[in-house]
């Protein structure tokens, strides 16, 4: 009898498997598609990140036209904006759009909601880690092709920043999830994320050249991390300030992102509610 019942019954455990397979898949598309419109819904956030590396590029090419037509010489602002842009758009996405939506989910209970369903708490946070990566890759993308139409970056960048985006969108991934998985609500998560891009944006160099600031901060920021995350964003469009060796700079990079993401699962929350 025994014999007879697995023989009834395995045909419908083989069926399982395919059926599990396009389940999976489907739960993964509808938890992309969740993490999307939470990431989209304060329009306003949104919208600025996504904008706001094009308008720094689009700002300093003005002021480099309208100074290089007043003086004979005079700063080239063109080597830095492309890096300027990259720097603002890996942390805006890895770290800005990443703490809020985070923080919001724990202070609302829905992470703590998800022991009652089928969905497992690691796909519910890999696949919001996915729409970041994929943004930040699209947006480091279309700031190289725009540097490219116009001639500022070589064809070469494209790959170099494909690179270079691996070890820098971990880290700062590591840094959005550890202010998102530490803050009780979303604007305060994304006040404090905000503020963290804005520190590495003039500490790496990409804003204001190391050359431009006195001897005495400019011996301090150069200890910081973040010039070597502005060295490599420098390295991946061939620009002459980068200052370091390159396997320097991934060395700095992967390894604060080694510490970061560590310290990002030890200290996230599930379970933070409002109050």
């Amino acid at each position: 009898m025994s014999t007879s019942t697995a023989r009834a019954v395995s045909p419908r455990v083989a069926a399982a498997g395919p059926a599990r397979t396009l389940n999976r898949g489907g739960e993964v598309r509808q938890l992309l598609r969740i993490h999307w419109l939470e990431m989209s819904r304060n329009r306003s956030t949104f919208i600025f990140v996504l904008i706001f590396p094009f308008m720094m590029l689009s700002m300093f090419l003005a002021i480099n036209y309208l100074v290089a037509s007043g003086m004979d010489q005079g700063p080239d602002f063109s080597i830095v904006v492309v890096p300027m842009g990259l720097c603002l758009a890996i942390t805006g996405t890895c770290t800005t759009l990443t703490a809020g939506p985070i923080a919001d989910y724990r202070s609302k209970g829905t992470l703590r909601a998800l022991s009652t369903t089928p969905i497992s708490r690691s796909s519910f946070l890999l696949t919001h880690m996915a729409v970041r990566l994929i943004l930040s890759f699209l947006l480091s993308g279309a700031l190289i092709l725009l540097g490219m139409v116009l001639g500022i970056v070589s064809v070469e960048s494209v790959w170099r920043v494909l690179v270079a985006s691996i070890p820098a969108t971990v880290l700062f991934l590591g840094i959005g999830y550890l202010v998102g998985g530490s803050m009780k609500n979303g604007q305060a998560a994304t006040n404090v994320a905000s503020a963290v891009q804005l520190v590495t944006l003039f500490t790496s160099g990409v804003a204001v050249p190391f050359a431009a600031l006195p001897e005495d901060a400019f011996r301090v920021i150069n200890l910081l991390p973040t010039a070597y995350f502005g060295d490599l964003l420098f390295w991946t469009t061939g620009s002459p300030l980068q200052r370091y060796d390159t396997w320097l700079d991934f060395l700095v990079v992967s390894v604060c992102a080694l510490i970061v993401v560590p310290l990002a699962i030890r200290f996230f929350k599930w379970d933070t509610r409002e109050k």
